[in-house]
């Protein structure tokens, strides 16, 4: 079968160092670390694995670190490091070839089905850990345990992720997609499902507005998560991309932070009636702030710009995957008793005066939403053009690409 594999190699990830992403020629291709290649098809390793034919996967952010080795590589401890390989792809939309045991008795063979990609307890077929128990399997302690696993499918070198012909999953990551369903409302459903696990987890106070700082796909996630599920609270976005504006509007947002006009920090004083405030020598904040700001950007500006417009005692949601964040100053942090909490993947939540799983949300509001999800989706691509689809994620300026996605559905 067809796969893209990423194989890591020292010389590749010393070249990164040096040349970053913009030498797309060292990281993708043939002859590089990551490239199509025929290999043989997954086998199930357990009847209750059933094998899947990818329809729509979505290319990420996290796939795009990895591949130009921006990643941070204290995770390799976890999972695949310079030693391995995997084929990339956890944003999965697929289709059931044979359906094993799976834990929704309903799936059948040719059902669409989106995919749960953590390899946790369930899947390694062991005693569930104390998180697993509390449905919090994005957390859990068995990670490491057997680094073949790695964390996710998509990034283990023992189960291929969704950038191939065909993958194998385990029946309890497995959720049926509805018919009314698009395909590329369907695909997004990872990223919605880690912004729906961040909102939920960290829930807005009635009525007070929050700050989302981003433009990509996890940020317009956790707008949407945020209309859904708390539609009283007023949704500002701060972006870099001014053509941003009328997307952001269509999904419900109060107020857009964007080029041109002033920087985030007085935007945000105008928009809260409050004081800027800027000492001689460092940059501006305000008197006070926002109760809740969400961080879907993770660099070294965003966590500035979202410790200057925090309220005191408020709280900071940084979503997904920093690395290390060199020249923060993190003063604001003690001096107004902040508080800054990492949120990434999914689990059980408390939701409706019952526990659900995130994807088990994430469909259901799939179905009721009135968000013009399809509109995220800017770029499609067959898999033999992945140093196109890799270009666009490059060249955003360019390409305004949002969401990127392989259509195997088309090919």
């Amino acid at each position: 079968m067809r796969a893209l594999v990423f194989e890591p190699q020292i010389a590749r990830f010393a070249a990164a160092k040096v040349f970053g992403p913009g030498r797309m020629r060292l990281f993708a291709g043939p002859r590089t670390s990551f490239e199509l290649r025929d290999v043989p098809s997954p086998k199930r390793p357990g009847a209750e694995w059933a094998v899947l034919r990818p329809l729509r996967v979505g290319f990420c952010g996290s796939d795009l670190a990895t591949i130009t080795y921006k990643m941070s590589p204290r995770l390799e401890a976890l999972g695949l490091g310079l030693g391995g390989h995997a084929v990339l792809g956890h944003e999965i939309l697929a289709e059931v070839v044979s359906v094993g045991t799976a834990a929704d008795p309903s799936i059948r063979e040719g059902d669409r089905v989106i995919v749960d990609p953590v390899l946790a307890c369930a899947t390694r077929n062991l005693p569930f850990c104390a998180h697993c128990t509390d449905g919090d399997h994005g957390v859990c302690e068995r990670f490491g345990d057997d680094r073949s696993y790695g964390l996710l499918l998509g990034a283990s070198p023992r189960f291929p992720g969704g950038f191939a012909d065909r993958m194998v999953a385990h029946g309890s990551q497995l959720f049926r997609v509805p018919d009314a369903v698009s395909n590329d409302a369907a695909v997004l459903a990872e990223p919605l499902a880690v912004a729906v696990h961040a909102v939920l987890t960290h829930p807005p106070d009635a009525n007070e507005p929050v700050l989302v700082i981003g433009g990509g796909m996890i940020a317009f996630a956790t707008v949407w998560a945020l209309r859904e599920l708390f539609p009283s609270v007023p949704v500002v976005l701060a972006t870099t991309e001014g053509s941003q504006r009328d997307l952001a509007a269509s999904f419900g947002v109060t107020e857009v932070f964007a080029p041109p006009g002033p920087d985030v920090v007085t935007r945000a004083a105008h928009f809260l009636h409050t004081k800027r405030l800027a000492p001689t020598v460092g940059g501006a904040f305000l008197a006070t702030g926002f109760r809740s700001v969400f961080d879907c950007v993770g660099s070294a500006a965003s966590m500035s710009s979202a410790l200057a417009v925090t309220a005191q005692r408020g709280h900071i949601v940084l979503i997904g995957a920093a690395g290390a964040l060199p020249n923060v100053d993190w003063t604001l942090l003690w001096a107004r008793e902040l508080r800054v909490e990492g949120s990434v993947f999914y689990g059980t939540e408390s939701w409706r005066g019952t526990r659900e799983r995130t994807f088990a949300i994430v469909r259901e509001l799939l179905t009721t939403t009135n968000a013009p999800l399809d509109r995220l989706v800017t770029h499609r691509f067959a898999l033999e053009r992945y140093e196109e689809l890799i270009a666009a994620n490059v060249e955003r300026a360019t390409s305004r690409a949002l969401k990127t996605v392989f259509t195997l559905d088309e090919t």
